[in-house]
Order: structure tokens, then C-alpha cells, then sequence
């Protein structure tokens, strides 16, 4: 029987993993470097699916690394993983691919990105049930550090207001009909956003900040990977 109550959402997540990661240096692209013999990519799979409100999720690839993935999906027992889905010839067009896997029904979708690999599960069910509310939900940071607005030609036209200013990472989490749509506007528009809230936000959505943690690391350069090492070490 579908579940409606919002005190009990019903959420998937949708993990794109088509980064080709240059910034890495040469090498199979970052989602598949390990930590503690663990691909990046399996450890953002269990972290999300450790969340009690996570059912399923639909991992997204390039049409050339679906082999690679549906063995590192069977060798590390995630039966939970849909997929893998090929994806498009971005990041939008490899969410928008996931999110047709998304059966009818489920209230909540959690988009997150494979390089992210530590995922907080108790912070994702406090973003979940608040989406179930009707608002999208962003895991982020406020800055930390003065930003500038510059024009093309370096020259400091702005200093915002540091204090309204956040980092938005992943997790992002959307009632299911609002980030559909959202992809869908923007899909028959030809519009591409800088994220998975943007789109959210220029149909009209509310996308409100949860504040994250060390959990919000993105490995893309050397340096984070060995961060993320001494953290996977931390935990342990």
C-alpha cells in the first residue's frame, strides 16, 4: 500500500557518476579511486542507503562504464542500486536519465554526487522529512571565506554580504514532483543549471539550507583524496 504521510516519506536517491575527474591526473576517473579498498563511489551508495528512509538508488554512468559499475554494484552486495542507467552527455542529462527510474509513488528524491563518499544518513533524514513538507532541501556551509563579484576583467565590482552567502553541496533533496518538473521545464527550455536546486528555484520551487558537515567533502584533487583517506581513518 502507497504510504502518503509526510511523518513517514518514501525516498530514493539518484547518484550520477559520470565525472571523468582531469583534475585527478591521470587514472580511472575519481568515482572509482578507493579508500580502504572501497571505490568512492560504493562508499556514497551504502552511506545514502544506511539512511531508514532511503529505499533505492539509481545509479547513473556513461553508456561506456555500466560493465564496470554493475560489477562493483554485485561485488559489494548493494542490492538496493538500481542500475546502472546510462546517462547523458551531462551532469543534468544523467540526473534527468535517473530520475525516470523513480517509480510512481515515492515522495522524496535525493540527488548526490558519486565523488561525495560520506554521506550522512541521520542528516538525510532530517533533509528528507523536511522535503516531504513541500520545500527542497540543500546540504551545505555558510562561507567561511570574503567572496568577491569580479567583471570580465578581474576588476572587484562587489563584495556580497558574507553572512547570506552559503557552499551548497550534496545531498540536495526535492519532493519528487517538484525536481521532476523542474528537470522537465528545463529540459524542453534548453536551460541548464548550476545545480539541482537551481532548476528548482527558477520553476518557483522553495529550496531552503541544512546545514552539513565534514561529510559534504567532494574528492576532486589529490589533496582531498588524502584527506578523505584520514577521515575514512578517523571513522574507523
Amino acid at each position: 500500500m502507497e504510504r502518503t504521510d509526510a511523518r513517514d516519506p518514501r525516498a530514493w536517491a539518484v547518484v550520477p557518476a559520470g565525472g571523468r575527474g582531469r583534475r585527478m591526473g591521470p587514472g580511472p576517473p575519481k568515482q572509482y579511486l578507493e579508500l580502504g579498498g572501497v571505490p568512492l563511489v560504493v562508499h556514497a551508495l551504502k552511506g545514502l542507503l544506511a539512511c531508514p528512509r532511503v529505499e533505492a538508488a539509481v545509479l547513473v554512468t556513461p553508456p561506456e562504464d555500466l560493465e564496470r559499475a554493475a560489477a562493483l554494484v554485485a561485488a559489494h552486495g548493494l542490492e538496493r542500486v538500481v542500475g546502472p542507467v546510462a546517462g547523458g552527455a551531462t551532469r543534468q542529462d544523467s540526473v534527468r536519465a535517473g530520475l525516470a527510474r523513480v517509480p510512481e509513488g515515492v515522495q522524496v528524491v535525493a540527488v548526490h554526487d558519486a565523488a561525495r563518499p560520506f554521506p550522512d544518513p541521520g542528516r538525510l533524514e532530517r533533509a528528507i522529512r523536511m522535503a516531504a513538507g513541500g520545500v527542497g532541501v540543500v546540504i551545505g556551509r555558510p562561507a567561511a571565506d570574503t567572496v568577491k563579484r569580479v567583471d570580465d576583467g578581474g576588476r572587484v565590482v562587489e563584495t556580497p554580504d558574507r553572512a547570506r552567502l552559503w557552499q551548497a553541496f550534496t545531498p540536495q533533496v526535492f519532493p519528487f514532483k517538484m525536481i521532476a518538473a523542474a528537470y522537465d521545464a528545463a529540459h524542453r527550455e534548453g536551460v541548464t543549471g548550476t545545480d539541482d536546486a537551481a532548476l528548482v528555484e527558477r520553476t518557483g520551487g522553495t529550496v531552503v539550507m541544512l546545514e552539513g558537515g565534514r561529510e559534504a567533502l567532494k574528492v576532486t584533487t589529490p589533496d582531498d583524496l588524502i584527506t578523505a583517506r584520514a577521515w575514512l581513518g578517523d571513522r574507523d
